[in-house]
């Protein structure tokens, strides 16, 4: 596989696409051009699926060959052309992420997984941003419109350098829309299947004369059913963001993003389990929903930021950050409990009922720049972040059994209980963390570089019974040192090798049979790999080989519980997940643009037995790809495909059989018609071949069936 993707390397250079000329040529006089890379890594009008440059992985501005680790950049292009409408659709694409459907597009559980670990450290514009300042992956940020966002850029590995505490798993940071120089505006109208509906407005412009004060403002409202019964749901999103030139070597931003979300007959879980107790297999298929026709969950998020940026000179910079977030979800839950179905069709009934406030304040600030020592140019930044969340839960009811109900002629028509009769819990979490960072990056020789840095962080939580008294939690990291290397050697002009060692720490809510909290986690990764660019970095291809190290892995410690009656577990070290992975990005010729990517990672502990196999496939290959018809440019067709091996539930090889979900293939397609240069129209199909495949190994949670959107877009 390696020899055919380094021959389709140099097979595309025999055709190497223009940089932006028109088909017919005229000779000029010869000028100097001196290539100065957008140190931006902006992406919005370009028409390609890469950037020049990223600092999601280090702060340092570097191009992804530079970079000594996996990056992925979803750009704007590829999401218009794809239909990427949501952060779900966004990481479903993206090489080397695994995401778990559970419940409802509004409201399920949807986490993302990389290299075998959750992946749930976030960024904003490349500064920090905890999952509470817009939702985790438990929340609904898998629903997240991505109309706001210029790019989604995905480091694969540990990220503790930037992002502190968290699994090593990647981190992805959300590059957003930034104001325009020149005026610019377009209006969006997508119709498809289910009753979906979305409408998008998106303006950009200078406010004065002298564009010294720049705006953008994007709004949109999407609706529809889902293929499940009962199924409703909206979302509503607001951006926008002032920009301004206080000088010529400062600027300062304010933006303001406000969501709003909700949905009928849907939430937390909305499948029947897969399974009856006596081990036989249900009947339930992908339209049946699980939950009442009253559940509902909606959740209301703002969030506001102000960034200030500063030249001192072409060599350095500061940034500072700070952004305040809240958000309110709540739901109403009725579920037939999956996990006890009994053979006649009897399951119990789970009742759930919150309402939450989350409060988060984060701070970024760092200082950049490059310096010449022994004759050669050297790069450096230095910083800290940190952030404070509160979480007030002020009634919470969750009733496991609250009776009886029939799944097999299940319509969803049970009365809404008295929710006033339930005894209630109620309680406060703060959750605060801050560290200090730094990173060198040296070139001793022309071809090498070298990156070394640290953090120290400080982490604490503390949590409060609010209707005893009692502190439930109350735990605090200080001075935890997370370091980070790599190197870089370029091997010739388009090729370079690469090594990385990064780390990262976790503190856990898992309790063991005696009560007590697990320790940290602690995790690892290393990394080999070489890195391309071809056609003036249009063009970029890698391969990786890691590993990924965990300590303190939390396991369920089979039925034990703890004193509370929860499911114990136990801490194991020594957990390892290897792998290696090929990834592509670009324009291979002239109106040829393709991303995809090929993973393998297999994750086991200390005695070799596999971990996560109900979760994280051992092969994934994902591949998307257009073309524009030389001559005709007015017509674009694209199409790809998603594959993944098996994945299975291990834990009680009775049930293996019907806890299988085999391998699979999902194949999408894309067509684009420009009539002028302001109206274009996008048809997508998703699921060509309507393949029926469960996206979770103990309930009937499908991936979507044979779908298709319309999307008409007209630019002033």
């Amino acid at each position: 596989m390696l020899g055919i993707f380094w021959a389709g390397i140099a097979q595309a250079q025999d055709n190497p696409p223009p940089s932006s000329a028109s088909e017919e040529e005229t000779v000029l006089p010869t000028v100097t051009v001196t290539d100065t890379p957008d140190a931006s890594g902006l992406t919005e009008n370009t028409g390609v699926y890469t950037t020049r440059t990223t600092n999601s992985a280090t702060r340092l501005n570097l191009s992804p060959r530079e970079t000594p680790q996996s990056i992925t950049v979803i750009t704007r292009q590829r999401m218009d052309d794809q239909g990427l409408n949501t952060l779900d659709t966004v990481l479903t694409q993206t090489p080397g992420i695994v995401t778990l459907n559970n419940g409802s597009e509004i409201g399920g559980y949807r986490p993302f997984y990389s290299r075998g670990y959750l992946l749930d450290n976030y960024q904003v514009d490349g500064a920090l941003a905890p999952s509470t300042t817009f939702g985790s992956a438990w929340l609904g940020n898998n629903s997240t419109d991505t109309a706001l966002y210029d790019s989604v850029v995905v480091v694969r590995g540990a990220t503790g350098l930037l992002t502190g505490a968290g699994d090593p798993a990647g981190s992805i940071n959300l590059v957003r829309k930034r104001p325009t120089r020149q005026f610019q505006a377009s209006a969006e109208q997508s119709l498809g299947r289910w009753n979906k509906s979305r409408s998008v407005a998106d303006i950009g412009s200078p406010l004065n004369e002298a564009g010294t004060l720049r705006g953008r403002f994007v709004a949109v409202y999407n609706e529809g059913n889902s293929w499940q019964d009962r199924y409703k749901g909206y979302n509503r999103l607001v951006y926008g963001v002032l920009e301004a030139d206080l000088s010529p070597a400062t600027e300062i931003s304010l933006a303001l993003e406000h969501t709003d979300q909700k949905v009928h007959g849907g939430g937390s879980y909305t499948s029947f389990g897969i399974g009856f107790t006596d081990g036989s297999k249900t009947p339930f298929s992908r339209s049946n929903n699980a939950t009442t026709d009253w559940s509902t969950f909606s959740n209301r998020q703002t969030r506001t930021s102000l960034a200030l940026q500063h030249h001192f000179n072409e060599d350095w910079h500061v940034h500072l950050s700070y952004t305040h977030g809240r958000m309110e979800p709540t739901q109403k839950l009725g579920y037939a409990n999956s996990a006890e179905i009994m053979p006649n069709g009897m399951s119990s009934l789970l009742l759930r009922k919150y309402a939450d406030e989350y409060r988060t304040d984060a701070l970024d600030a760092s200082l950049e720049g490059r310096f010449t020592l022994w004759g050669r140019l050297h790069d450096f930044m230095t910083g800290f972040n940190g952030y404070s969340s509160r979480q007030d839960r002020p009634s919470v009811i969750n009733i496991r059994n609250a009776g009886q109900v029939q799944t097999l002629t299940w319509n969803g028509h049970v009365p809404e209980p008295d929710w006033a009769s339930f005894t209630s819990s109620a309680s406060k979490t703060t959750i605060q963390q801050h560290g200090a960072f730094a990173a060198l990056r040296l070139r001793p020789a022309d071809a090498l570089s070298v990156i070394v840095g640290g953090r120290v962080s400080t982490w604490e939580t503390r949590a409060k019974n609010t209707k005893t008294g009692a502190i439930t939690d109350d735990r605090k990291e200080n001075n935890v040192f997370t370091p980070y290397a790599g190197i870089v050697y370029d091997l010739s002009k388009q090729v370079s090798a690469y090594a990385s060692y990064t780390s990262i720490f976790k503190p856990q809510n898992y309790k063991d049979t005696d009560g007590s909290l697990l320790d940290p986690e602690g995790g690892e990764n290393y990394e080999l790999g070489l890195k391309t660019e071809w056609f003036n970095k249009h063009l970029q291809a890698s391969v990786a080989f890691f590993e990924v190290r965990k300590n303190n892995f939390a396991v369920a410690d089979g039925n034990r519980l703890t004193p509370e009656g929860n499911q114990a577990y136990t801490a194991k070290s020594g957990t390892k997940g290897r792998g290696w992975e090929v990834e592509i990005s670009g324009e291979l010729s002239r109106g040829w643009q393709v991303q995809g990517g090929y993973t393998r990672v297999v994750t086991r502990d200390r005695e070799g037995a596999r971990l996560n196999t109900s979760t994280i496939p051992k092969h994934q290959l994902k591949l998307f790809s257009t073309y524009t018809l030389p001559g005709f440019n007015r017509l674009t067709i694209g199409g790809g495909a998603l594959w993944q091996s098996e994945i299975y539930d291990a834990s009680e090889p009775a049930l293996r059989k019907i806890r299988t979900q085999k391998a699979y293939t999902v194949v999408n397609l894309m067509a684009r018609y420009v009539f002028t240069d302001n109206l274009s129209l996008t048809a997508t199909l998703d699921n060509v071949f309507d393949k029926t495949y469960r996206t979770y190994t103990y309930t009937n949670e499908y991936g979507a069936p044979r779908n298709f959107m319309l999307t008409a877009r007209y630019q002033f």
